[in-house]
């Protein structure tokens, strides 16, 4: 076959052009990121194709092969001969191999000489249909997926250690463990809550030092003192139950509530005897990254893991948090994001629980304290300026008392936009048809000041108007930030259909509020609403989580299998923990 390739070669027009040279087996004949000089036809021997990622220490060997016959980054010089560009891989020789060289000054003369020209393509198209024209860089970025990444692996085996060091610790020490480490974030609250405005560009100092204290002391005094694993329980109709410790957990964190949220799933971890791996949304690293060690200088004092929580040093990088969610010894999943993160998430392999969007309808009824609730509504959509996703986002108010409720909320500090301004913020602030990112996490008197919306009082909180009918309008999406829509009803059961039909467009499976007295009123609402927590007279930042009512205190909101979750509780550190259960014969 050789002897075939070089005769025609050399005996036709395309001579002039050809370069020959020889590579023994392990040579380079290119280097992935050498900028695009030429293309080879091999005469003789195999190359195979090698791709690696610098940034995160891999590489991996293509499935990707070119024999004799085949023009070996024919692809670049055809696609990039106007531009200097780069190779996309190394090719390496698999044994001893000697090819022809084009020059892409050469190939350049080539275009111009028609014998030679009609030559190469009738060889490149024989190239073609040995399936070596496809997309070199999508053959080589999907070489990497299953490639392993150095420091993922080193992460999660210390991991494994530290998690297996720690289930020979007593209860007391576990819960002396929680208990520091809770107060010694509290008392860098000031200064994390500062980092994390500065760093995300959201929300509130002096409210995240409030989520920061209720996230550290009062999550903590839920766990301290309460059944962990390896004890056995007390017969109960014959069964007795032993709780053991999943193992590795690798836990995503949002930007909403970076440092209370890694605090909250490590202290669900440690009580647990799980160890944590924890990835910070890429506007909450460093702060992750500083609560993170803040956590183990706690750990380290005691004598304690320091690998009982880890947070990549690595880039943000879907690639690496793949990696994580897929590595074989990381156990379960706690992801907290946005969709596309739990989706991910779940489709791992690797078990999980994972919460998403909410949304939550606010009806106001005409039987409920309509100035309390007025009162609710702003103080909690206004807090930290609106990220808590279980906050309030679409008020339905019945209509015998929308213009009372609308007094109300005014005196508070909403500003009920007129229909000028309304469509100002559309153009504005919703330009893509949801609340521009942006405006994510600022608050209501910064939005409004841009727009030029102007009241003789602080605003605190924006209301835009929306018709009952309108079901596409992009206010009725969920809105990271202090904007609520209202909508106003005649009858319970369009107040009822309103709600429904919000949620099926965005929110499934989170939180709906109701403001009313009426309790057969309360559980219609309750029956009608597809999620998984209804909060009575209540405010939606506070009640979502636990923080005012009776549902478990919890930085993770199951949305159930409607908002795509496997569950739908306010996850606490009983969720990372396996059951097991002694049966006896009745």
């Amino acid at each position: 076959m050789s002897n075939i390739i070089t005769s025609n070669l050399n005996t036709s027009e395309f001579a002039q052009y050809l370069e020959e040279k020889k590579y023994p087996a392990g040579k380079n004949l290119f280097n992935q990121s050498d900028i695009i000089d030429g293309c080879h036809i091999i005469v003789k021997g195999t190359v195979h194709g090698v791709v690696r990622d610098d940034e995160l220490g891999r590489q991996a060997k293509m499935n990707l092969n070119f024999h004799e016959g085949d023009v070996l980054g024919m692809t670049d010089l055809l696609v990039n001969s106007d531009g200097i560009t780069t190779r996309n891989f190394s090719a390496v020789a698999t044994c001893e191999v000697t090819s022809f060289f084009i020059s892409k000054q050469a190939f350049q003369q080539v275009q111009q000489d028609q014998k030679a020209s009609a030559f190469f393509f009738k060889l490149a198209l024989k190239s073609a249909s040995n399936s070596t024209f496809n997309s070199h860089k999508s053959i080589a970025e999907d070489s990497l997926l299953d490639s392993a990444i150095p420091e993922v692996d080193f992460m999660v085996a210390n991991s494994v250690l530290a998690q297996q060091k720690i289930q020979s610790f007593s209860e007391s020490f576990i819960d002396e463990l929680i208990n520091h480490v809770a107060l010694e974030i509290n008392q860098h609250a000031d200064e994390l809550a500062e980092q994390t405005v500065l760093e995300s560009n959201m929300g509130v100092k002096a409210h995240k030092v409030l989520k920061i204290g209720l996230g550290s002391i009062e999550i903590a005094k839920t766990l301290v003192g309460k059944t962990g694993v390896g004890s056995m329980s007390e017969p109960d109709k014959g069964v007795r139950t032993i709780y053991t410790p999943m193992g590795v957990v690798f836990g995503m964190i949002p930007i909403t509530n970076p440092v209370e949220t890694i605090l909250f799933k490590f202290l669900s971890a440690l009580k647990s005897r799980n160890a944590i791996i924890v990835s910070s949304h890429r506007k909450g690293r460093d702060v992750g990254l500083k609560t993170v060690s803040i956590i183990q200088s706690v750990l380290k004092k005691h004598g304690a893991p320091v690998n009982l929580i880890q947070a990549p040093q690595l880039p943000a990088n879907r690639a690496v948090t793949n990696a994580f969610m897929s590595h074989i010894d990381v156990n379960f999943i706690l992801a907290t994001g946005g969709p596309s993160m739990v989706k991910s998430a779940y489709q791992s392999g690797t078990p999980a629980i994972g919460v998403g969007k909410g949304n939550a309808p606010v009806w106001i009824c005409q039987d409920s304290d309509l100035k309390q609730a007025a009162q609710d509504v702003i103080n909690s959509k206004s807090f930290d300026n609106g990220i808590v996703c279980g906050s309030e986002n679409n008020l339905i108010v019945d209509s015998a008392v929308k213009d009372e409720f609308v007094e109300h909320a005014q005196s508070f500090g909403a500003a009920v936009l007129s229909d000028e301004e309304l469509q100002i913020l559309i153009d504005q602030a919703f330009s893509s048809g949801r609340l521009d990112a942006h405006w994510v996490g600022r608050s209501a008197a910064d939005i409004c000041e841009h727009l030029n919306i102007r009241r003789d009082y602080e605003i605190k909180l924006i209301i835009a108007k929306v018709d009952s009918g309108q079901l596409d309008s992009p206010f009725l999406k969920e809105k990271l930030a202090p904007v609520l829509s209202l909508s106003v009803v005649d009858s319970d059961q369009q107040a009822l259909n309103l709600a429904k039909q919000i949620l099926q467009g965005e929110g499934s499976g989170h939180t709906a509020i109701i403001h009313s007295q009426d309790d057969q009123l309360i559980k219609r609402y309750g029956q009608a609403v597809d999620v998984s927590r209804i909060l009575v007279n209540t405010p939606g930042t506070q009640g979502c989580i636990g923080a005012a009512n009776g549902l478990q205190l919890s930085w993770t909101l199951g949305c159930g299998t409607q908002g795509g979750g496997s569950t739908s509780d306010n996850v606490t550190y009983k969720h990372l923990m396996n059951t097991k259960r002694i049966a006896y014969s009745l």
